[in-house]
């Protein structure tokens, strides 16, 4: 499946298997957008667990990120005119509260004001209240979100706080991007802050963050905005041999590895219980309830070997900066297995990227991702793109080596732009799935 650049805007040429479809192909409502961390967009919080890391040396300084606090302005205009309908921008929440209970006004108006600013350029935004970085005394001090208590005293008035203040010029919520990963990385791996290896705790921190997760969901589902939820969403698949056999080993541990991150959350919107080893079924009826779209963030698949570590697949891919392999194929069976796994649910790609200085594999890439996403906005009850990210910023433990944007840090449109502007740009068909109002507070619902 393949989407190419239209060769002018009165005559599209679209890629094989979309050309059928005449010469609308994109569902009415279906968004388009860009998406990032704070500490990729804005540098990381002097308060913020992650300027720790990089105070020890674990971490190159992020500095001011993609300078997003200078050229907010100019990012929404150089967003709008991609074609994009949507953002997500992460607030920083050590920036809003760098100390407990002490609110930095300041910080939270500049948001408010860039918020309004998109409003106004046409550009709707999805607030994600926790992407990766957190405050570090919660973390250190209070327990973070493996501690009830902290949830309840820190976290809670957090989305409360976020949700009153920025009510007038947000419209969505996604309220922690990535909460199944951020606990493996933080606590299981050691990779992200705290940067411990501790199974035990691993579990805490997983069942912390889906419950900081579901709690965000059942306090926002009162207001008027939907609420998105942002998985991350990497097929996995048994590592082969050397000669090229698969051990039940590295069978079963794929299994295993599965389950955890992508059974925990399937599970939860499916069935409305969170299960996490060591702990009885807890029920979170909010993920299952209240959520109006589940989020999908995917950038490559992963193999798992015979002794349970996860590394690039297939081992003959050519690699991004992270080392792992993308392939666009992967990203149509992440959308056809939550699509049968959660036949009503809505869902979008809330993240997908490429982290590279070759933007031409990068175009490559999205061309033929474009593709599956158009294909399925039509089939597959797809309504949502986010691009990972917008514009070249800080990349967490590659610093500035893994550009993802579609705009370099001069905010020059890269030719991957072209291709990303080209599908946004697409005239409109009516779907069996399409909504009849492309304001994003209509996602989610029935049409």
């Amino acid at each position: 499946m393949s989407f190419s650049t239209p060769a002018s805007a009165s005559s599209p040429e679209y890629g094989p298997g979309l050309s059928s479809r005449g010469s609308v192909v994109t569902a009415p409502g279906f968004r388009w957008g860009t998406t990032a961390s704070s500490v990729s967009a804005e540098g990381a919080a002097p308060r913020a667990d992650w300027s720790a890391w990089e105070s020890t040396g674990r971490a190159a300084p992020s500095h001011d990120g993609a300078g997003l606090r200078v050229e907010s302005r100019d990012d929404i205009a150089q967003f709008v005119a991609l074609g994009c309908t949507d953002w997500r921008l992460a607030v920083e929440w050590a920036r809003v509260e760098p100390e407990p209970g002490r609110i930095d006004s300041d910080a939270l108006d500049w948001y408010h004001d860039v918020l309004a600013e998109a409003r106004a350029a046409g550009l709707a935004t999805w607030v994600t209240i926790h992407h990766g970085s957190l405050p570090g005394w919660y973390v250190d001090d209070e327990g973070g979100h493996r501690d009830e208590t902290a949830r309840a005293r820190w976290w809670a008035p957090h989305v409360d706080r976020l949700a009153e203040a920025l009510d007038g010029v947000t419209d969505g919520w996604v309220p922690v991007d990535d909460p199944i990963g951020w606990a493996v990385r933080g606590y299981m791996l050691g990779t992200r802050p705290p940067g411990r290896r501790d199974l035990g705790q691993a579990h805490e921190a997983l069942f912390g963050a889906v419950m900081a997760t579901e709690e965000a969901v059942r306090l926002l589902a009162s207001g008027s905005q939907p609420v998105m939820t942002a998985w991350r969403a990497d097929p996995l698949h048994p590592a082969p041999l050397d000669d090229g056999r698969i051990t039940p080993e590295a069978q079963a541990a794929t299994r295993r590895w599965d389950d955890l991150l992508w059974g925990t959350w399937l599970r939860a919107h499916a069935e409305g219980t969170l299960a996490v080893e060591g702990r009885a079924p807890t029920p979170v009826p909010a993920l299952q309830a209240d959520v109006a779209i589940v989020g999908l963030i995917h950038d490559h698949p992963l193999g798992v070997d015979s002794g349970g570590s996860l590394g690039a697949w297939p081992a003959g891919a050519s690699r991004a900066a992270d080392g792992f392999a993308p392939e666009p194929d992967e990203l149509a069976e992440v959308v056809n297995r939550v699509s049968t796994e959660l036949p009503d649910s809505d869902i979008a790609i809330a993240g997908h990227g490429l982290p590279t200085t070759d933007d031409r594999w990068r175009d490559e890439v999205l061309d033929r991702s474009l593709g599956h996403v158009l294909e399925a906005a039509a089939d597959r009850r797809l309504v949502a793109y986010f691009h990972d990210s917008g514009v070249d910023g800080y990349e967490w433990t590659l610093g500035f080596d893994g550009p993802r944007g579609l705009l370099d840090r001069s905010r020059r449109p890269k030719p991957s732009s072209d291709r990303f502007r080209a599908a946004a740009s697409l005239p409109k068909f009516l779907g069996s799935s399409a909504r009849d109002d492309d304001d994003p507070r209509n996602l989610g619902e029935e049409g």
